[in-house]
């Protein structure tokens, strides 16, 4: 049976922008909060699945709250994009190591805002 996206599985992506791929890897569902809506959307899918978002500047942050350092360091967005077209490929689902889930969980608690001085309202500047 091919495993599924779900909480604190391991999920590696592959990132298409207008730049270019780019591989992304995190652990799902290691935030306090609770899975954040980029990761709502991924829920379930498997290896191969695919999807497209389109996204607004208001919405990125919000979209990928935890995950958004992370992100925009794969991407190498210095600013945020006033819409961000993405297309997110699934390559693969599985089980972490007990100590990737600690780790993902302990910079998930040390979001310290989106890591630059964008203006965004996060107050981590």
């Amino acid at each position: 049976m091919t495993a599924a996206v779900d909480h604190l599985k391991k999920i590696a992506l592959e990132l298409q922008t207008a730049s270019g791929k780019t591989p992304f890897e995190f652990i799902c569902g290691t935030a306090s909060e609770g899975l954040c809506p980029f990761e709502y959307d991924l829920l379930h899918k498997v290896t191969g699945d695919q999807l497209h978002l389109t996204i607004p500047r208001a919405k990125l942050l919000p979209t990928f709250a935890h995950l958004s350092t992370p992100l925009r360091t794969a991407l190498a967005l210095t600013d945020l994009p006033e819409i961000l077209d993405l297309t997110v490929s699934i390559t693969s689902v599985s089980e972490p190591d007990p100590r990737e889930i600690v780790r993902a969980m302990a910079h998930a608690a040390d979001q310290k805002g989106c890591g630059g001085d964008c203006g965004c309202g996060c107050g981590g500047h």
